[in-house]
């Protein structure tokens, strides 16, 4: 399985195969807060836990950096909510 990469300029979280991109992008509101607006993941890579790695790439910089998060994605908003050490990092 290839590696999930960050672009900074493009504030997106990306992983390729095959010539699909499964991706999750934010946005910055504040010093020290990330947003999440969308986790996408195409159909043929479904099924594999790409969204779950992608939120979990974004939620471990989120640590490391000592920020805080929001979300309004559907599934990142999930995760986050059901994960004790990244619910307790919401803005």
């Amino acid at each position: 399985m290839s590696e999930i990469t960050h672009d900074r300029n493009l504030m997106r979280y990306s992983y390729f195969e095959n010539g699909l991109e499964a991706y999750l992008t934010y946005e910055r509101p504040g010093d020290g807060q990330i947003h999440i607006t969308h986790t996408i993941v195409p159909d043929p890579l479904g099924g594999r836990g790409l969204g779950k790695k992608l939120v979990t790439a974004a939620m471990q910089d989120v640590i490391a950096n000592g920020e805080m998060v929001s979300s309004s994605c559907w599934f990142a908003s999930a995760l986050i909510e059901k994960t004790p050490e990244w619910s307790a990092m919401q803005a």
